[in-house]
């Protein structure tokens, strides 16, 4: 029969590799987001010359999925936050507690998180979006 020490490494074995998982589904869904917006962008400069009213509709779909594009990356940095935090936890109980001075290491570099980072780019297919609206709408009024 396992010890507790063996138990507590087997959940906590199963806790970080349960993050590392984490880490592939979202960046598995970023390139999702990602490939989606170059279709569509690709589509709207396409769309420019032929249909103004379909290139807002794809602006506004853009826009969206911008939107849930942010979403995602948000909810994942939370579950992740979640995770780590049962992770600390567990390593209380363990000699070393790896991931709590990996993070004390990294604090004081003067970096950005990478979620920072990360964003940043759903933020720019949005503005590229709206730019796609707005120039939209002008040529159904004329202006350009």
């Amino acid at each position: 029969m396992a010890s507790d020490q063996e138990m507590i490494f087997n959940q906590y074995e199963l806790m970080v590799n349960s993050s590392l998982q984490l880490t592939s589904w979202r960046q598995g869904a970023n390139n999702f987001f990602l490939a989606v917006n170059a279709a569509l962008l690709t589509i709207a400069a396409y769309l420019y010359s032929l249909s103004p009213l379909t290139g807002i509709i794809i602006g506004l779909m853009g826009i969206a999925i911008a939107v849930m594009w942010h979403s995602t990356i948000v909810y994942f940095k939370a579950l992740n936050k979640a995770k780590f935090s049962v992770i600390d936890e567990m390593e209380k109980q363990l000699p070393i507690p790896m991931f709590r001075l990996e993070y004390s290491h990294f604090k004081n570099e003067n970096t950005k998180i990478a979620t920072q980072i990360e964003c940043g780019i759903p933020w720019l297919f949005g503005i590229a979006y709206v730019i796609v609206v707005i120039l939209n709408i002008l040529r159904i009024s004329k202006i350009i």
